[in-house]
């Protein structure tokens, strides 16, 4: 049984999070606060910035805490650095999941993609369990080619986390997830599922349009469903990318401090101290 829809939102605006790149904020924003265990879904680009397009990220690292990252690096790469003394690189296609968890300083300089000249990309947060929340940070990245994959009628789905369509993604998040990523090259229909009941799920335009259930949702909206099934049917005509997000709540309490999420207010009071004394580590240059 196909799910229905629950409601169509507008994104924010976020042009010049990244300089120079059009930027799109899903959630939180005043139509959609979020969908618990998502914290928030900023998408930068697509845009064709010039191969040439490049940004030094030095000085703008910065900390986290308590929750997850999960960066879509869509098209563009990213040389990631961190506290952990971390430095990878991020191409096109690749995901990273970073685990913020007791305390973490990262980030990282910017490319665009050479072949199209676009930069895109796109960071989700996660919120991390009460028992996770002081876990020890990690990343975790993996390429395009070691994505799992099914590809039907010009539409090519990526599954990254949990299982969908018996498929099971390469990340592990702290929270229960299903996360995938749909690629269309034209007209083509899928069935995506199953998602367990209770979930929250969602989904998001990135590029063009799709048609669910007699609606068009078009570039840059949230699509939210019922829990009423078990499944989603996603039809395209042209070109489009949709990120489909499924999460299990953890109905826990949730206290925001800037780039810390924490359970109390005297939890985010301690990430700022911790951070100010040094505790997040530092980043070597």
């Amino acid at each position: 049984m196909n799910k229905q829809i629950k409601g169509i939102h507008n994104y924010k605006n976020i042009d010049g999070l990244i300089p120079g790149v059009k930027g799109q904020r899903a959630f939180p924003s005043n139509e959609f606060r979020a969908a618990d265990p998502f914290v928030m879904l900023d998408h930068i680009g697509p845009e064709k910035v010039g191969h040439n397009w490049f940004l030094d990220g030095k000085g703008h690292d910065h900390p986290h805490r308590g929750f997850e990252t999960l960066t879509f690096m869509f098209e563009g790469t990213m040389q990631h650095r961190d506290s952990l003394g971390n430095r990878t690189s991020l191409s096109s296609g690749s995901v990273q999941r970073m685990n913020a968890g007791s305390g973490i300083i990262h980030g990282g300089d910017m490319a665009s993609d050479v072949q199209t000249q676009r930069f895109h990309e796109m960071q989700l947060w996660v919120n991390n369990p009460s028992s996770e929340k002081m876990s020890l940070p990690d990343i975790n990245n993996i390429t395009d080619k070691d994505i799992p994959k099914i590809t039907e009628d010009n539409i090519t789905l990526r599954l990254i986390s949990g299982t969908l369509n018996g498929v099971k993604g390469k990340i592990e998040t702290k929270a229960e997830t299903q996360i995938a990523h749909l690629i269309a090259s034209g007209k083509g229909t899928i069935n995506i599922g199953e998602f367990p009941k209770g979930n929250n799920v969602m989904g998001y335009v990135l590029e063009g349009s799709v048609l669910i259930n007699d609606s068009v949702i078009k570039e840059f909206q949230l699509v939210t469903f019922e829990d009423d099934g078990n499944s989603i049917q996603i039809e395209t005509e042209h070109n489009a990318q949709l990120v489909i997000l499924s999460g299990k709540p953890l109905n826990e309490p949730i206290v925001y401090g800037g780039p810390f999420v924490m359970n109390t207010q005297e939890e985010i009071n301690q990430a700022n101290i911790d951070f100010q004394n040094g505790k997040f580590g530092k980043i070597e240059y």
